[in-house]
Parts: C-alpha cells; structure tokens; sequence
C-alpha cells in the first residue's frame, strides 16, 4: 500500500448528483476552501482524489466512493485521523463510512490492545472455549448484594464480572462497591479455586479520573470497563496505554454512529476496527437477536475486524451482549467460535434463583461444545527450534569475539529461517554462543532486522531473553506491544506468542538467549 489513507464511503444519492457530493466531501474533509484559492501544491498534498466512485447494483439509489489522503494530513494523532474520516461529513445526511485502510507509517502509531486474546486468557488461564461474562446489576441494589452476587458467579465458575455501566456514583461510594466485590471474589478464589476478575465501571468527570484508576491499583484489580465514545476514543487510548489494566470497551453512546444504514459508520468499523486501535481488550455490543436491531451479517463482520491480523495491533475479543438467554448459547459458539466472550445479565439471574447454581449451567452449556483442556499441556515436542531452521553454523570455538559495528569475525550471518511457512522478512542471524560445542546450556544469538522488517509470529515451549542492541522497533509479547531500544532487556515466557517488527529507517540489531535444548516453533 502506498502512504495514503484511503476512506470508504456509501453515499445515498442517485449516480447522476453523486460525482458533486463527493466532491464537496473531498473539500470539506481536508482544505474546508473553495478549490478556485488553492495552489497547486496544496491541492496535490493536502487535497487528496477520488479513487473510485460507482453505483451499487445491489442497491438502488446508493453510490460507493473511495477517497484516498496523504498519510501526512494525520500524522501521529488519533483525534486528527477521526476528523479527517468523519468531520465535518458525518453533518451530511445519507453518508456513511463504511471502511478506512491505513498505511504502515499510520497504523505504526497505534498500541492496540495492551493484552489482547491472549493476554486476557493467560489472566484467566482459560484457553479452549468462549469466556463466561456477567454484570452487577441492578442499579439501586447495595454493595452487599452485589459482593454476594460476584462471589456466586465466581464459586460457579464464571471467569468475567464487570460494573453495569448505570453504577456511577461518587468516589466514595465507588470504593466501596469496589472493595466489597473485590474482597467477595478473594473469598471465591479461597474456597473455590476460582478465577475471576472484576471489572469496574470508571466514567468520573475528568478530575477524578486518576483518583479511581490509583484506586483500581490499590484494590490488584486487573482490568476496568471504559465507554470510549463516552469518553471520547483518543482519551480511552491515552488511558489504555497509561493503565496496565485488561480494557473491556462498553457501546454506550455509540448507537447514532452505526444503528442507521444510510449514515452513521459500519458497526464493524467503529467497535472492530476503531475501538481495537484505541486499546480494547474486550469489545461489548449487540448481539443478533437481543434487544438491539444488529444482524448476524453485522455482528460477525465486527468480530471478524476484532481478531483479523492487523501489522503490529494484537487481537481483540469480541463479547456479544444484549438480551442473550441460556438457549442461545449454542448459537453463539457456532458463530463466534472460542476466542469470545458470552457477556450475559438478566438472564443469567433469571435462569435460577441460586447464582451459583446458574452460573454453572451456563458454563457447563459452554463446555457442551468446547474442550477446556490446555492443548500445550500435552505437548512434549523436542526439537530445533524454528529460529534455527537451516544448516547449523559450522564455526570454531572462540573464547573472545571482539565486534565492529555488530559483525563478528568468523561469525557470518546465515539466513534466519530456510523454512518460509512462518512469514518474515529482512531478518538476518549470527550464531555467537552454542554452535560451537561451547560448555553451556544456552544459545547467544545476533539477530538483525533490516527497515520495515519483521520475524515471524510464533510461540514456542521454551522461555526467550531479548536485548536490545542498536535501533528502535515493536515487540509484540502476549498480546502486548513493547518498544525495544538499546539496552531493554524482554522476557517472553513459554507459550507466549512474540514478533518483533522495525517501523524505523534503520537496522533493529538484538540479542536472543533460549535454552540449548528447545522446541519447535508454532505458527500463530
């Protein structure tokens, strides 16, 4: 892709007026001037073009355009990207946006999700099947009502329980709710062995923000639900990033941008692709068949964005809501499949008047179609690991390696994997430590990432301790980005799905140590 942005819109207008509101869109989201004052180079810089426009054939009456902008009319902001798609054309009635496409320089800017798929099932230690979801409702209820209700769901084997997004209060009163709920799933976890997390509700005015996040820290809560629309969607980034917390992402307020065909955006863009580059772990919305007027054609689009692969964004997991009963379980896993989360309220306290009790026919239709047993348990694979695919470096034995400018004598870079089926590019690897017959049980690796390179994503049975050489780049871990520069030290645990990108202009240079003895690589 070149460095463009390229927008797509659906416009409800017949083909014949349809080439004169695009245009007026192309002005009105950029230069915001008649064209007859512009340069020359303004109008090929900033303006942007009409890439496409056609009439649909499936609909009458609609027309699709596609612009496409220079990536520099952005930059790095969010708030900017979010204008330039949306700004002043969301006041023109009868269009949509239906898509944006970013180009590496932009999407290179984003975290994404901190956690992602993984990182919140590593959390949960739950890996085979759809998480169990519910919420502290309703409102009006005490705190000791709701500390009952969380020690039920936990004693019955559900893993996520979150505020309702009606429980705003004071800070003081968000204390204690929070205390009494986190205090009631410790004594779930004592008596029970369960693993659930509380997620609580922070929607204080500005001012108070930093007061219930240093409380959530305080209490060991790992994780909060945010409504980014609420808050606004580069303010919920800014907090993602700021916040070690697991983000669940509520759909309140959003509804006039994606409920009506003909304007608004593609629900799949707003809470599968903007929510994702805003941080979300875990994005709530409506369910085909609940309470909200979604289709199944909408609600799998969105989770298709949520986990599809995104250049150095992690997955997200989608959590459909609203109005799902016991029943619709097993039509949820056939559409959403394991790596989801079932978020269920009223019918969950409905199915039985013990809690506990239903929470654990709830998860036991779950388990109806999903295996929980950890598939890497039962691996016991022993071989070279995938970063040594190829023949071994057939170098001698040296006490000392004295280095210019990152080349060893004796020590030739060798390609870093002649197996190609898990992708990379522009990497290369220089065995300094373990080839050679040396007395360890570790290998000392060089390896070096050429610009716009990256490894591959994989995961393995065996631990990695990289260090940071020369450059700059993106250290996927776990559903977590990390920068990597000289000197930072990462550790990647077993099992843990890792990829390193370099979005600069010049080499990433790293070392790796792995054990001697080490598995093969799985793709990701």
């Amino acid at each position: 892709m070149t460095d463009r942005i390229r927008l797509h819109y659906l416009m409800h207008i017949e083909l014949a007026d349809a080439e004169a509101l695009a245009e007026k869109i192309l002005i009105e989201q950029s230069v915001e001037t008649p064209l007859d004052v512009l340069s020359d180079d303004i109008k090929e810089k900033i303006l942007g073009r009409i890439e496409l426009l056609e009439e649909l054939s499936d609909r009458a009456g609609y027309c699709r355009v596609v612009f496409s902008f220079s990536a520099a009319n952005v930059g790095e902001s969010f708030n900017q990207l979010l204008n330039l798609c949306f700004g002043n054309v969301s006041m023109y009635p009868g269009v949509r946006l239906l898509d944006i496409e970013l180009p590496e320089s932009v999407l290179s800017h984003f975290q994404g999700p901190r956690f992602g798929i993984q990182g919140v099932r590593q959390a949960l230690g739950v890996y085979q099947r759809p998480l169990l979801a519910t919420a502290l409702k309703p409102k009006g209820e005490s705190d000791a009502y709701f500390a009952d209700l969380a020690y039920a769901f936990a004693s019955g084997g559900g893993d996520i329980i979150k505020d309702d997004q009606n429980l705003i209060a004071n800070f003081s009163a968000f204390q204690s709710r929070t205390t009494a709920c986190q205090q009631a799933l410790q004594r779930a976890a004592d008596d029970s062995a369960s693993r659930c997390l509380y997620f609580p509700y922070i929607a204080s005015k500005y001012e108070e923000l930093e007061r219930h996040f240093a409380w959530l820290k305080e209490l060991g809560l790992k994780g909060v639900l945010l409504s980014p629309l609420i808050m606004g969607l580069d303010h919920a980034r800014g907090l993602a990033q700021q916040y070690d917390l697991i983000y669940m992402a509520h759909p309140a307020f959003s509804g006039s941008f994606s409920i009506q065909a003909s304007h608004g955006m593609s629900a799949e863009l707003l809470y599968g692709y903007l929510y994702r580059l805003a941080g979300v772990d875990i994005s709530v919305f409506p369910n085909a068949g609940g309470r909200f007027s979604f289709s199944q054609l909408e609600t799998a689009a969105i989770s298709q964005r949520l986990r599809a692969p995104l250049t150095g964004i992690a997955a997200a997991l989608p959590c459909p809501a609203g109005g799902m009963t016991y029943a619709d379980l097993p039509d949820m896993g056939l559409t959403y499949g394991a790596d989801s989360v079932f978020l269920l309220g009223g019918s969950l306290l409905q199915h039985n008047a013990d809690s506990k009790k239903s929470t654990a026919d709830f998860k036991a239709k779950i388990l109806e179609q999903f295996d929980e047993e950890l598939v890497a348990q039962e691996k016991s694979v022993k071989a070279v690991s995938s970063c040594e695919i190829g023949d071994s470096a057939a170098q001698a034995f040296l006490e000392y390696l004295p280095a210019v400018d990152f080349d060893w004598q004796d020590r030739p870079a060798i390609l870093y994997k002649k197996d190609q089926t898990l992708p990379f590019t522009g990497v290369k690897r220089i065995e300094l430590i373990g080839k050679q017959d040396e007395a360890c049980c570790f290998d000392l690796r060089y390896f070096e990432i050429e610009a716009g390179g990256y490894s591959s994503l994989e995961r393995h049975q065996h631990s990695h301790v990289i260090i940071g050489a020369r450059g700059r780049g993106k250290v996927l871990v776990a559903e977590k980005n990390y920068y990597l520069s000289a000197h930072d030290v990462i550790y990647i645990k077993p099992n843990t799905a890792h990829q390193i990108h370099n979005h600069e202009d010049k080499p990433l240079g790293f070392y790796c140590i792995v054990d001697r003895n080490r598995d093969q690589a799985e793709s990701i």
